[in-house]
């Protein structure tokens, strides 16, 4: 399964050209599990069930002689804080053990000689305005990364996140 990518160079007011970046995000659903009827916290109060979430595995890969900043990134409208980068090996694996017996092993990010990021983000979004360009991008796009290269500030897009197979916890 190859996943999501695009690579985009576009050049600035100054002729200078924006790095060439290739994005990799993945969107996962994840069902919590059910809790046995009677149950009650600390506090004898009825525990509930956890609300659905989504996970995100996001990427970021570009040649090592860049020094690139992620500062924000903004998921299907809404904007995200941007928690921790981590360099990563290539190929960055994802085991899906929905089937115990049988896991899967499905590859995020590919093979190459780059520079790979991961970017871990809060599980909740933020409250941001959003500029006119940012609004036009957002319009157009899944996910939208801004960063910072040479103390300036650029985007990266991604029109589409790929599906991976919802996660269902006990």
């Amino acid at each position: 399964m190859a996943g999501c990518q695009k690579e985009i160079t576009i050049n600035d007011q100054q002729a200078e050209i924006q790095p060439a970046i290739k994005i990799f995000a993945f969107e996962q659903d994840n069902l919590p599990g059910t809790i046995p009827a009677g149950v009650t916290d600390e506090n004898g109060k009825p525990t509930r069930k956890a609300a659905d979430k989504k996970n995100y595995f996001l990427y970021l890969s570009f040649k090592n002689t860049y020094s690139i900043t992620p500062e924000q990134i903004f998921i299907k409208d809404q904007a995200f804080t941007i928690l921790t980068t981590m360099d990563k090996k290539t190929p960055v694996e994802y085991i899906n053990n929905n089937f115990p017996g049988n896991p899967q092993k499905i590859i995020l990010v590919p093979a190459t000689n780059d520079k790979v990021i991961e970017l871990r983000i809060k599980e909740t979004p933020t409250q941001e305005e959003k500029t006119a360009s940012v609004r036009e991008l957002i319009d157009k796009n899944e996910a939208v990364i801004v960063y910072l290269w040479k103390k300036k500030e650029y985007f990266v897009t991604l029109e589409k996140l790929e599906k991976l197979e919802l996660v269902a916890n006990q």
